[in-house]
């Protein structure tokens, strides 16, 4: 009874899975964007902010970057086995065996990992780059609260 729900649920195909990581993508390229507009705002003016105020500012919505990293490969990995029982039923349901079925099945499921890491990796990218940003920012502002 199980088996079979999740077989169901495994029979949608990848369309689910490549649904969320398009969505992940569009938020992450969001993410970037205003983190790209925040910090090139913060650089003119850090010294007068408060430094506890500056790198909450800095830091937020990095998480976002961070979590979308590490995961769209697992989702996409996700996709892929989805996609691969997909292929794997349509060729047991069927009475001949032939290999352009398994081909197609394989290869859409592989989408499904492409598109992982074609959403991790910039995402992985910008979280190291505003990473490095807050971190040179900070420096700035604590050299200059020293200073005074």
């Amino acid at each position: 009874m199980l088996s079979e729900k999740l077989l169901s649920f495994a029979l949608l195909g990848i369309d689910p899975v490549l649904w969320v990581l398009v969505s992940m993508s569009v938020i992450a390229v969001g993410v970037m964007i205003e983190r790209a507009l925040v910090f090139g705002q913060i650089k003119k003016n850090y010294k007068n902010v408060d430094y506890y105020a500056l790198r909450l500012t800095l830091e937020a919505r990095l998480g976002i970057l961070a979590t979308f990293g590490n995961n769209a490969p697992f989702i996409g990995l996700f996709g892929t086995v989805l996609g691969i029982i997909q292929a794997f039923h349509t060729i047991g349901s069927n009475n001949a065996f032939d290999v352009q079925p398994i081909m197609q099945g394989i290869s859409e499921a592989l989408i499904a990992t492409a598109t992982g890491l074609f959403v991790a990796i910039p995402c992985v990218m910008a979280y190291n780059y505003f990473t490095r940003g807050v971190k040179m920012i900070l420096t700035q502002k604590e050299a200059q609260l020293n200073e005074a």
